[in-house]
């Protein structure tokens, strides 16, 4: 959840797909300002709606691209306000949410609403920061199922959130394994062992409650890249590999 910074114009120019055969890459989240030509490559691609406004949501859409749009559910990167905590997340400065909060489901609802006539879906992040407590995740799937009756037919992708997901069969049509294979946290590194096993009983999970399942992970490294990629490739998964701040394609 990086910080926001003024967009700046860039212009997609024309590509011939015939030239190009990344083409059909499935996802990229990007949080970067500039429309950059790379993003028409991927069928869907995520993107802070503060850098992205209609027109330049409108280009990728005309190449055939579905932009989702980021969404926080279980955080804020506001100031404090009615349904904030003090629980202020290290590494964003964000604050943990009273997702039973009747204002911060108003607050969600405004931003569904502003955002389904541009954008094409939404991601769905944070979900994971009301695991811990049984009210708030009550609360978090009711908030996933009004969103969906909200944003209609608009594709709904969790991020994570796999305390959940059981429960949000129907609600949502894919599943982001964020850190799949590597991680930036502690340094960027790959996942060993457990860990590893852990993230693939992830994905199995998402098969078997048939949602689509897509990879993101971390690297600052070719090698690292290569790891990454091989292991999603043997595992039948698409991942996106991008640096922390979900800048770099």
């Amino acid at each position: 959840m990086p910080t926001l910074r003024h967009p700046q114009t860039y212009l997609v120019p024309p590509l011939d797909d015939r030239e190009d055969p990344a083409r059909h890459r499935s996802l990229a989240v990007y949080y970067g300002p500039e429309l950059v030509p790379a993003l028409t490559r991927y069928r869907r691609v995520v993107v802070q709606p503060g850098h992205f406004w209609p027109e330049r949501v409108a280009r990728l859409q005309a190449r055939g691209v579905e932009v989702l749009a980021y969404l926080s559910l279980g955080e804020d990167d506001g100031g404090p306000a009615p349904w904030t905590s003090d629980d202020i997340h290290p590494e964003w400065q964000t604050r943990r949410v009273n997702v039973r909060h009747p204002a911060w489901r108003e607050h969600i609802h405004a931003q569904v609403e502003r955002h389904t006539k541009v954008f094409d879906g939404f991601l769905l992040d944070t979900l994971d920061s009301a695991a811990s407590d049984p009210y708030q995740k009550r609360a978090m799937i009711r908030l996933v199922r009004q969103i969906r009756q909200w944003s209609g037919s608009g594709y709904l992708l969790a991020n994570r959130g796999f305390d959940l997901l059981e429960r949000l069969r129907g609600c949502v049509d894919g599943v982001l394994i964020e850190s799949f294979s590597t991680t930036w946290q502690g340094g960027y590194h790959a996942f060993h062992g457990h860990e590893l096993a852990y993230t693939e009983g992830l994905l199995d999970l998402a098969r078997r409650l048939k949602l689509d399942a897509y990879a993101l992970d971390y690297a600052d490294t070719p090698a690292l890249r290569r790891f990454a990629r091989r292991r999603a490739t043997r595992l039948g998964v698409s991942t996106f590999i991008s640096n922390r701040d979900l800048t770099q394609i």
